[in-house]
């Protein structure tokens, strides 16, 4: 049933010279910043300073509806192999305030303008997949790390690896605010399952109950101080732009470099869906939602603590040939 199912649906399109020249232009009303990691000096291995200095919480309709600013953060490799690393904001105003927090956090960190659109060109083929936590969203993933996490998906992008393919990983982030009565419905959530891992668990027969486990323990403690802290939605979007019928193989490479996001202890990990469809119209609006940077339809959003989109969001330190760095 699954072969039969993969062999009807589509994982590709392939771009008419329109088509392309749509998606090469950027969105309008965004600014675009590409950061250039230091050829020397230390690179935190997360980035909770920055994240903490570039949130703000935006209310309308008497705080019902959330208008705090989608930030989007994306990995690029170009045809030439070559990576950039990028930050796209609504506004100007947040540009600067995005240069100076990435400026205090890393020293000797270089700026240029990035890229809006996207790099494909005429009888280019794309498809593309979306990673969204396995568990429920309340239990966390890993926010611990003594190097940079974002360094496996980097080197998953080394220029021989996967050579003939261009890629955006894409990761959207959103303040948590507004939608009071959503928002009560999951933190109720939340505690509910803190609730029942702290509890003693009954068995048929009363002398085999037992209390909850260490680790049981550690995850409602974990669960607790996420429901308790600032949250934000965040969407992990890949485009695959060249790979052609192996673009579900591309998929699964740029999620297995993820692995290093899952948590022991909470069990919380990243599930992958490769966007698949009868239709191939879809594929191009899988492909402009990524280009216009925006949730929608395209998203499975899940909810994320400031530490855990900290490291989402985190610059590499690898000394890798592709890497465009930040002159001394």
């Amino acid at each position: 049933m699954i072969d039969l199912k993969n062999r009807l649906l589509h994982n590709h399109t392939t771009l008419s010279e329109d088509e392309a020249e749509q998606l090469h232009h950027g969105a309008g009303s965004q600014y675009t910043v590409e950061v250039k990691p230091p050829r020397n000096g230390d690179i935190p291995s997360t980035l909770n300073q920055f994240v903490r200095g570039i949130t703000e919480y935006q209310t309308k309709w008497l705080g019902l509806s959330n208008a705090s600013p989608v930030i989007a953060y994306e990995i690029r490799r170009s045809q030439s192999g070559e990576l950039t690393y990028q930050y796209t904001v609504p506004s100007k105003r947040l540009e600067r305030k995005l240069r100076t927090n990435l400026s205090e956090q890393i020293p000797g960190l270089g700026f240029e303008t990035g890229v809006d659109g996207l790099p494909v060109l005429k009888d280019d083929t794309i498809g593309g997949g979306l990673l969204t936590v396995g568990r429920r969203d309340c239990y966390p993933l890993r926010t611990e790390y003594d190097i940079p996490p974002i360094n496996a998906l980097t080197a998953a992008l080394h220029r021989h690896a996967m050579w003939d393919t261009k890629f955006v990983v894409q990761i959207l982030f959103q303040p948590k605010i507004g939608e009071p009565v959503r928002n009560r419905l999951w933190i109720r959530r939340a505690y509910k399952q803190l609730g029942y891992l702290r509890k003693e668990k009954p068995d048929i027969f009363p002398w085999h109950d037992r209390p909850a486990t260490p680790r049981e323990r550690q995850q409602a403690d974990a669960i607790e101080d996420k429901a308790g802290s600032p949250r934000f939605d965040v969407s992990i979007r890949f485009l695959v732009i060249g790979a052609g019928e192996h673009t579900p193989s591309r998929v699964k490479e740029l999620a297995g470099a993820f692995n290093h996001f899952e948590d022991a202890t909470t069990g919380q990990y990243l599930n992958t869906s490769t966007v698949r469809s009868l239709r191939e119209s879809r594929f191009l609006e899988f492909a402009d939602a990524v280009r216009r940077r925006e949730f929608d339809d395209w998203s499975l959003s899940f909810q994320a603590s400031t530490s855990e989109l900290a490291a989402l969001v985190s610059i590499p330190d690898r000394n890798q040939q592709n890497i465009r760095t930040a002159q001394p």
